[in-house]
């Protein structure tokens, strides 16, 4: 019997991974495809942030980014001897319509509690920061511009992680789990994300497809935050000389 077997080696697989096999857990993770070109992580804007509304979300967010600034050493291995995730610390800059700024409001009481360094601002005010955006329909807003919040390469952070992870004692094999009594472990862990109701059928994750487009305009903004109009759901970050830019409000279904 495995002491601890992982379904799925992506982002959360990997990390996993690593925080056990650190705590001398004897680790196994299942990957159906070694080269993750399907995998949610390396499709993603590679956010990292502590603006949420809960404590916990804030917490673990602080937590997250020092864990990041120190990859270099945390993660560095044999094989691997300098690693990186290519962090960009240019900060998150959410926007908020009417409907939803009290809300927001009491979620910077929240970040202020855990000391999440959020900053806040009418939406009038925005251009005077911001000169780029258009406020019109801005309530309030909150970003932070003291290194707290960015983007890393999720690729470049996924090999690293997984690189320590196997050298801490942690097995990444290739295979495809179809039923969870396939497993025979103490402890099964799914890391298998949109996929997982395939074999957690209780388990009400359904897959959802988002694009995310690259953008080129005639002004580029290199110092932009990763910034996000909550009242439209667009979300766009610099990349190169370039914008990748999305919505989290799909129309497309997961086919």
């Amino acid at each position: 019997m495995d002491d601890i077997v992982i379904i799925g080696g992506g982002i959360i697989g990997a990390s996993t991974a690593y925080f056990l096999s650190k705590e001398g857990r004897k680790v196994k993770v299942i990957e159906r495809d070694p080269t993750y070109k399907e995998a949610s992580f390396p499709l993603s804007l590679g956010g990292f942030r502590r603006q949420f509304y809960q404590k916990e979300n804030i917490l673990l967010g602080k937590f997250a980014r020092e864990f990041i600034f120190q990859i270099p050493e945390l993660l560095k291995t044999k094989q691997n001897p300098n690693p990186t995730a290519s962090m960009v610390p240019n900060g998150y800059l959410l926007m908020f319509g009417p409907e939803h700024a009290e809300e927001q409001y009491r979620a910077l009481e929240n970040h202020k509690a855990c000391d999440a360094g959020t900053k806040n601002i009418k939406g009038e005010e925005l251009t005077k920061i911001f000169p780029y955006i258009n406020s019109e329909g801005i309530e309030t807003a909150t970003y932070t511009d003291d290194q707290s919040e960015g983007w890393i390469d999720p690729f470049l952070f996924h090999s690293a992680l997984k690189s320590k992870a196997v050298e801490l004692g942690a097995e990444f094999i290739k295979g495809e789990i179809k039923d969870i009594s396939e497993i025979n472990a103490k402890v099964i862990i799914s890391a298998a994300g949109c996929w997982t109701k395939k074999i957690l059928n209780d388990i009400p994750v359904v897959p959802q497809k988002h694009t995310v487009f690259r953008v080129k305009c005639p002004k580029h903004f290199p110092g932009m935050p990763l910034s996000a109009d909550l009242t439209t759901g667009v979300y766009w970050r610099p990349e190169g000389k370039e914008y990748l830019a999305g919505s989290p409000k799909s129309t497309f279904d997961s086919s």
